[in-house]
């Protein structure tokens, strides 16, 4: 008989194919994001493992200055030449001073290079010019030149320590991994006499010499069995740390993704129910025939099973196929070196089999309710809807228990954020998710407050309609609260984020007032270099200028435009060897960049649990919509027009989007509060109440547009329907 209930739903199944492609479609759109996520991850491993190897393969062997005292780290180079076998040894130095004279003074990279040879790390010859020789000259890497307009002949300052500021000569132009820093190149000499800090020592071999053997030689020279590995080992360890630096970024995508499946999750046991409610006639001509309960609910797990695996399946297409038009696109646009996409199947099969098992869990409840419908419901006597009250005292016990854990994970956050930021954004995350679990508890009886609150003006401009929408979400709380929950979510972290960024905005323009109290700040070195640069660019009619102490603060003079000011400020500080022009404004600008783009993948990121949560909102009136044709057919025929149906249908998405929009921005904040706290970043923290209330407001117009399809349909039902149905 179990393979007889079975086969009789899943033929119900197959003779109404869009109830599937309904039930299933949040978890479509969640598996889309998952499996998106991990070829995402998987492809930037792959490319930024092997963009981070920088150990040229004519590297035979690699001295690590870390395994040796500090007493034993001079002349490094000169003492492992000596070694039998080794043809060139060069240290590999690296500095990250201020650079002045190209603009804002900022932090640039400076490394050494013997320029030629077998340990050259230059893939190519110069751009522009001649390759450094000197001690005071320097190259340029290709995409710092197109960024600063620097060229061979040009002269920056380098400021690094306590020591003086020095002065470098551009002489070429070379073509440089510089990944989006600013980045120089020089000899080894001039960068022992910059004071660059050692990194390795990279070895040329004599032709024939083992790698391995001339490790263990150099190791046994230099007095420290582990001093030397071979090339080919420090290529490994370079690729596992690029590969490595991926992970903690991937760590936060995931969370997102199994956030995102936790809403289609919740959406997917709100549209069982509904369909199961719809088929209870069904369900007891099961029990009649003699199904038993068991039975029944592992038919309808069968089905969940199929409805998870077909919705999975065209997840993990969609992403695959975005994937490679994503590659293709970024190809035809013109864009170099774009990685191969890298699809890791075994972790495609993983994705596709957690969108089984959550599809399952999810039917899970339904299933069991659905397996309590009496057998006398097939002659019509039993109740045929899924309206009901829930029971308040036992929900409001669990979702304080609830409450209080996250609570109480709250304050294990702020203590833990004392030894480690990232374990304590992850309790922060444990604290969101159990919260969420007490919404999902709580929800139906806060449907009542919010039928309460909200109904009386939803009724007064919404008329006869909104009267009817408000009647609609009291009847079946349970459709309703497990609507506002999932949208609740992506408006929470939606206002999480926007907390977050408002409150770092914030504290780096605290940050820059309390560095740059005027528009211009030069730095020099000493008090009387600082009241010297003053009175000469106090000459200057379009400056405000004073000093204090080894630094000279600027102002533009009233009516004097920015750009004039900074011509004037360099102009005058020209005269000046080793001062840095700092700007307030490029500060600024350098803050908003890293905030749009910071602000631009977080939005993108939670886009994808607001789309479930939007999908959600329309999969569930869709599906509401068909199982009340009955009375929606009656609300025709005593005189509601179409059009009245509609608003009926948008004035209840309205009101469900008003629910959680409201519940999930103050969520959202607090939280994003909290995760500012364990930052530390408290001190600045900053509400933008504009933001979210613009955010609430636009959650309801979204809500309301969601149901445009199913209000549609709903208006489509003609009074007939009722005498039927009857």
């Amino acid at each position: 008989m179990a393979a007889g209930a079975s086969g009789a739903l899943l033929a119900e199944t197959r003779r109404r194919p869009g109830r599937l492609l309904l039930t299933g479609l949040a978890i479509t759109v969640a598996t889309v994001f998952a499996a998106g996520t991990l070829l995402f991850g998987e492809t930037l491993r792959s490319y930024l493992g092997a963009t981070s190897v920088e150990t040229p393969d004519t590297v035979a062997a690699v001295v690590m200055p870390d395994r040796l005292p500090e007493d034993a780290r001079a002349d490094l180079d000169g003492r492992v030449s000596s070694v039998d076998g080794v043809a060139q040894a060069v240290e590999l130095r690296e500095l990250y001073p201020t650079v002045g004279g190209a603009g804002a003074a900022t932090t640039w990279r400076v490394t050494s290079d013997p320029m030629t040879g077998p340990l050259t790390r230059l893939s190519a010859p110069p751009v522009r010019g001649t390759l450094p020789a000197g001690l005071d000259q320097v190259a340029v890497g290709e995409g710092t030149a197109k960024r600063t307009d620097l060229a061979p002949g040009d002269t920056v300052t380098l400021s690094a320590g306590e020591g003086a500021p020095r002065t470098v000569t551009v002489t070429a132009v070379v073509p440089l991994d510089d990944g989006g820093l600013n980045s120089l190149v020089t000899t080894p000499d001039a960068m022992s006499a910059l004071g660059g800090f050692l990194e390795q020592v990279d070895v040329a071999a004599d032709p024939g010499v083992d790698p391995a053997e001339l490790a263990a030689r150099i190791s046994a020279a230099l007095g420290a069995p582990d001093a030397a590995r071979t090339g080919t080992e420090q290529r490994a360890a370079e690729l596992a740390d690029g590969s490595a630096s991926v992970s903690a970024v991937l760590v936060g995508v995931g969370v997102f993704a199994a956030l995102a499946l936790v809403a289609a999750s919740v959406i997917v046991a709100s549209t069982f129910r509904i369909v199961l409610t719809q088929r209870r006639t069904q369900m007891a001509l099961l029990r009649c025939v003699g199904a038993r309960r068991g039975q029944v609910v592992r038919a309808v797990l069968a089905e969940a099973v199929v409805t998870g695996l077909v919705a999975g399946a065209l997840g993990v297409g969609l992403a695959l196929l975005s994937g490679y038009g994503l590659v293709a696109a970024m190809r035809a646009s013109g864009m170099q070196d774009v990685p191969d996409l890298v699809v890791w199947w075994a972790g495609l099969a993983g994705v596709l089999v957690v969108a089984v098992l959550a599809t399952v869990l999810a039917a899970l409840a339904p299933a069991l309710a659905a397996a309590r419908i009496p057998p006398v419901a097939a002659l019509g006597v039993a109740d045929a809807s899924d309206a009901g009250t829930p029971r308040a005292g036992r929900r409001i016990a669990v979702a304080a228990v609830l409450a209080v854990a996250a609570g109480g994970l709250a304050a294990l956050a702020l203590g833990v954020a004392r030894t480690s930021d990232e374990l304590a954004m992850l309790v922060v995350a444990g604290s969101g998710i159990v919260a969420f679990g007490a919404l999902i508890v709580i929800g139906p009886v806060l449907v009542r407050g919010l039928v309460a609150v909200a109904g009386r003006p939803i009724a007064a401009v919404g008329g006869a309609p909104g009267r009817l929408a408000v009647a609609n979400a009291a009847q079946v709380p349970r459709r309703t609260a497990a609507t506002i929950s999932v949208l609740a979510l992506g408006v929470g972290l939606t206002s999480a984020l926007l907390v977050g960024v408002s409150s770092v905005r914030a504290g780096a323009e605290q940050n820059i007032a309390e560095m740059f109290p005027t528009d211009v700040v030069v730095a020099t070195g000493d008090a009387e270099g600082a009241a010297a640069l003053a009175a000469r660019l106090a000459t200057d009619p379009r400056l405000t200028v004073r000093a204090d102490g080894p630094a000279v603060f600027v102002d533009p003079a009233p009516g004097v435009a920015e750009d004039e000011a900074r011509e004037a400020v360099e102009q005058g500080a020209s005269g000046a060897p080793g001062a840095l022009v700092q700007y307030a404004g490029d500060a600024r600008d350098q803050v908003e960049e890293t905030l749009a783009i910071a602000q631009l993948i977080g939005f993108g990121l939670v886009g994808m649990t607001a789309l479930v949560a939007v999908v959600g909102v329309g999969v569930t009136l869709t599906l509401s919509v068909t199982e009340r044709t009955r009375e929606t057919g009656l609300l025709r025929a005593v005189g509601l027009s179409r059009r009245g149906v509609r608003s009926m249908v948008a004035w209840e998405a309205a009101l469900t989007g008003a629910g959680a929009a409201v519940v999930g921005a103050v969520l959202g904040a607090v939280y994003g509060a909290l995760g500012m706290q364990v930052l530390g970043l408290a001190t600045s923290l900053s509400l933008p109440i504009l933001t979210l209330t613009g955010l609430v407001v636009g959650v309801v117009v979204v809500a309301a547009l969601a149901a445009m399809a199913p209000a549609v349909r709903a208006g489509r039902v003609p009074p007939i329907r009722a005498l039927q149905e009857a």
